[in-house]
């Protein structure tokens, strides 16, 4: 799919709006546009096609995480062929600081291998890695992300059902390549967490603590379970709606995991919405029934004990988010009710 069909420019930055990272050698290459063209020609040979070339290019940063990775959204005038006209085309432009971008690239390659290259489920495309800048191009995902349905208020059941069964798929894709990862390393990453959120969040010393306690000992007690192809970033974000199916996005973190611990990072995410975006947690608490629902209803197996926990494990990661990353102007109040709900179902399991 060769994305962004037009003859009209993008309303892009320059590369001057670039940051500049040292821990990230791809930031350099996007602040330079004709090394950049050099580099891209050399990369994107297939993807152009035959006779093909780059006349320019604009640069849009999508997400930057300083010292760890940067997502920006590249368009390509693509220069005539056969006598056509020149048009812009897209593409996701991933820079990290170290070699992960190999590793999506192949998690991309191998899930399009089991069924994610065509058809109703799939994820986009991988169309090369430079070693060199560790950078990563991915074919863009043209469609409408189910956030964006969320937030607009409309109709967004059918969405959630499908990213349920999008879900599903991957759980039962059979793919056992990617790190294991475990429930110990999942809360001594949480515990990392603490004396930062403990710093800017003194009044809630004791809660933090309690949860962290009180994940520890949960988890300590849970029966054994299978790890399996886990997405562990899952969310309406990564979510988009193409019209003839359901693309998943990011998998960055994907990992031999509990595949719940999926099902519960997008409940949480989309009570998260519910309390950023609508003013009240339990908002978008339909939508998380019916994607629960939708889940269970693919044959897939459940433990409520288990999604409850990894769903207040994942409240915490996004007090974390919103109180030492983004730190929207309500965080003071955001914050509480995230924690708040991370020990009611820390210390009851169930809603």
């Amino acid at each position: 799919m060769k994305n962004l069909l037009s003859d009209t420019a993008p309303a892009f930055g320059d590369a001057r709006a670039v940051p500049f990272d040292p821990a990230l050698p791809g930031m350099a290459l996007l602040q330079e546009p004709v090394r950049l063209l050099e580099v891209l020609a050399r990369l994107l040979t297939g993807w152009l096609g035959p006779g093909a070339h780059l006349v320019d290019s604009r640069v849009a940063i999508r997400h930057f995480f300083p010292g760890k990775r940067c997502s920006a959204e590249l368009a390509l005038l693509v220069g005539p062929t056969r006598g056509g006209p020149t048009q812009w085309r897209r593409l996701l432009a991933k820079v990290y600081s170290d070699d992960q971008g190999a590793h999506v690239y192949e998690t991309l390659r191998e899930l399009r291998g089991r069924g994610f290259g065509t058809g109703r489920f799939t994820v986009p495309q991988p169309l090369a890695y430079d070693s060199g800048h560790q950078l990563l191009l991915v074919e863009w995902a043209a469609g409408e992300p189910l956030r964006s349905q969320l937030l607009a208020s409309s109709d967004a059941r059918e969405g959630v059902e499908e990213a349920a069964a999008w879900l599903l798929r991957l759980h039962r894709c059979g793919l056992t390549s990617g790190r294991q990862y475990t429930l110990s390393r999942h809360v001594h990453t949480l515990a990392g967490w603490m004396p930062q959120l403990i710093e800017i969040f003194p009044e809630g010393e004791r809660l933090l603590a309690d949860l962290l306690i009180g994940i520890r000992e949960r988890g300590g007690a849970l029966a054994e379970w299978i790890p399996g192809p886990t997405h562990r970033d899952f969310s309406a974000e990564h979510v988009v709606m193409t019209g003839d199916g359901v693309m998943g996005l990011d998998l960055d973190e994907f990992c031999q995991y509990d595949p719940l611990f999926d099902v519960a990072h997008f409940t949480a995410h989309l009570r998260f919405l519910g309390v950023t975006h609508f003013g009240a947690l339990n908002r978008l608490d339909g939508l998380v029934d019916r994607f629960v629902a939708a889940y269970k209803a693919g044959g897939a197996g459940d433990c409520e004990e288990r999604r409850s926990l990894y769903e207040a494990m994942v409240y915490v990661k996004l007090g974390r988010l919103v109180a030492l990353v983004r730190r929207p102007p309500d965080w003071r109040q955001v914050l509480p009710a995230l924690l708040g709900e991370a020990r009611r179902l820390v210390e009851g399991y169930g809603r």
